[in-house]
């Protein structure tokens, strides 16, 4: 009796050796949760940066800022209101009523960041007087970097978003 025991022991042993070993789904699928939700919340960060009714200006010349890293800038979005003939300024989904607003806001976070730049994304349609406000803003904080989104190139009804960093202008 004892014999057919060690028997059956054996048996069992060599029939798990020779099986295919289990594929565990249960923390695959974790992995690709955690992945899924980790590209949402960028993409989603990304997204909140742009604005729906900005129209940027084109520019035949325009070359892309290669040096520039996204890490170290800081995205203002400036809107024209035709109707009222006003600018509308927006940093981090955050409505300033005028350009010297920024200044203070800037300044801070330079200290926090000593190679942050401005990316300024302005209608094409703004006042030349409300970008040079925003210039002098950035200046007053002690930016010496600003940099212009623009759309590349003469094409009609561009999609949104297709907006390329270019030249890097000092204050």
């Amino acid at each position: 009796m004892a014999s057919a025991i060690i028997k059956r022991r054996r048996a069992i042993k060599r029939a798990d050796e020779d099986g295919d070993p289990e594929f565990q789904v249960a923390p695959m699928v974790d992995v690709l949760l955690v992945l899924l939700l980790f590209f949402m919340s960028i993409t989603s960060t990304e997204l909140l940066k742009k604005e729906r009714n900005l129209h940027l200006a084109e520019a035949d010349r325009a070359k892309k800022d290669e040096h520039k890293t996204q890490t170290h800038q800081v995205i203002i979005n400036v809107t024209w209101d035709g109707i009222n003939n006003v600018a509308g300024f927006t940093m981090d989904g955050v409505a300033y009523p005028k350009a010297e607003a920024f200044t203070g806001v800037l300044a801070q976070r330079l200290t926090q960041d000593p190679r942050l730049y401005v990316l300024i994304r302005a209608d094409k349609d703004v006042q030349y007087s409300n970008i040079s406000d925003l210039m002098g803003a950035c200046a007053q904080a002690g930016i010496g970097t600003v940099t212009f989104a623009v759309i590349q190139g003469a094409a009609k009804n561009p999609p949104v978003g297709a907006a390329t960093d270019t030249t890097s202008a000092s204050n």
